[in-house]
């Protein structure tokens, strides 16, 4: 197996750390672009749905390209495709802080999200060729790292507003650390020893595996409206100062990125179907709180309750499909993944709208009705497949 140029068949460790590398880049990216969000609704004086058309072009643009990577990665190595969508994610996402209108921020975002969306499909089958060689399932640790990235990224971020660097600046500063992060990861990557499967994660769910992909959806709307729309909500709705209003979506992406770490324990000491039940509940309670109550501070623990709820809720899932009787593990998860991703990249959107006709704060009481779909149903989804 190949490190770069480098041949070395005991030692994946510097694989492991340089996948590591890529899915913090991402998150960092990601948190960037959260904490700036108010900016660019103040900036550009425009309302929660106008805003949201910047948002839907992110998620069109993610759609777009996904299934285009997936049919390259049957051609290219998942090495290759991810440096290249990496590389290609922090220079789009640059160009978005320079936006000087909603319709070149909307272009912007269009190529920014397919650059995402092309780089999330390449790191996570890149991530599987390291867990392979690793021998033993990491993926958890890849995707906490994404966290501990949001985290970093929506942190400095705030730093980098409180300091008073403007939009354009605190892009140009943000995705340049984005971008020597990723080129120090390249020359330590795995070389594939074998091609990716086509059509890889985007088959439709079936049989047993709708309801799984139903819940994963209902996770995925509640967060990725945690990572657009926390930020605002505490600007707008709380009355938080643009500095604290930043800390949002750290809060959330703190607690998603610890409990992340303990995930493997977590779930062997409650059970898949407890720790899913128990995340819904306290993702429930965490945007209940923050609803009824819009302070700075109790919308803050609301979000990190959110954050903890949420943590092992799609790794649980993905899990589950895996073992899905007479259905193949990759395929399984793949299924899941394809409606999950589609919440993900969709739900923001749409509590944009809503919050343009009944408010953000009704319009948050959707993502508490998901919350506690996910308590009601996950017993029933998980049936087959719990141990």
């Amino acid at each position: 197996m190949r490190y770069g140029g480098t041949m070395n068949t005991n030692r994946p460790l510097p694989a492991r750390a340089a996948a590591s590398a890529i899915f913090f880049g991402n998150g960092f990216g990601i948190g960037n672009w959260a904490a700036q969000l108010p900016r660019f609704k103040d900036a550009l004086d425009v309302s929660d749905g106008e805003l949201s058309v910047a948002l839907l072009a992110f998620a069109l643009g993610a759609i777009a390209l996904m299934p285009t990577v997936g049919w390259l990665l049957t051609r290219l190595t998942s090495r290759r495709i991810t440096i290249a969508t990496a590389f290609g994610f922090a220079l789009t996402l640059f160009f978005t802080g320079l936006a000087p209108s909603l319709p070149v921020l909307f272009a912007a975002s269009l190529l920014a999200g397919a650059c995402n969306g092309a780089m999330d499909v390449a790191m996570n089958t890149h991530a599987t060729v390291v867990e392979k060689a690793w021998n033993a399932p990491i993926m958890s640790s890849f995707h906490a790292f994404f966290s501990l990235g949001g985290l970093a990224g929506a942190m400095a971020s705030g730093a980098m507003i409180g300091a008073g660097f403007a939009i354009g600046t605190t892009f140009l500063v943000s995705c340049a650390g984005m971008a020597l992060v990723f080129f120090a990861a390249s020359f330590f990557m795995m070389e594939d020893q074998e091609k990716a499967a086509g059509g890889h994660g985007f088959a439709w769910p079936r049989g047993a595996l709708m309801g799984l992909a139903v819940l994963a959806m209902l996770c995925m709307v509640v967060e990725g409206a945690m990572v657009d729309w926390t930020a605002i909500y505490l600007r707008t709705v709380a009355g938080a100062e643009l500095e604290t209003a930043a800390m949002g979506f750290a809060a959330f992406s703190l607690t998603m990125t610890v409990c992340r770490f303990m995930g493997d324990f977590l779930v062997s000491r409650l059970g898949r179907t407890s720790t899913l039940r128990l995340g819904g509940v306290l993702a429930g309670t965490g945007l209940t709180l923050a609803i009824a109550m819009p302070t700075p501070v109790t919308a803050l623990i609301g979000f990190a309750l959110v954050g903890f709820g949420l943590s092992n809720a799609v790794p649980v899932l993905f899990s589950s499909a895996a073992q899905v009787d007479g259905v193949p593990p990759g395929m399984g998860v793949a299924m899941v993944a394809t409606l999950g991703y589609g919440g993900l990249l969709m739900g923001p959107p749409i509590i944009g709208f809503g919050g343009d006709h009944l408010g953000l704060r009704m319009a948050l009481i959707g993502l508490v009705a998901c919350s506690f779909v996910i308590v009601l149903f996950s017993r029933r989804a998980l049936r087959p497949t719990s141990t």
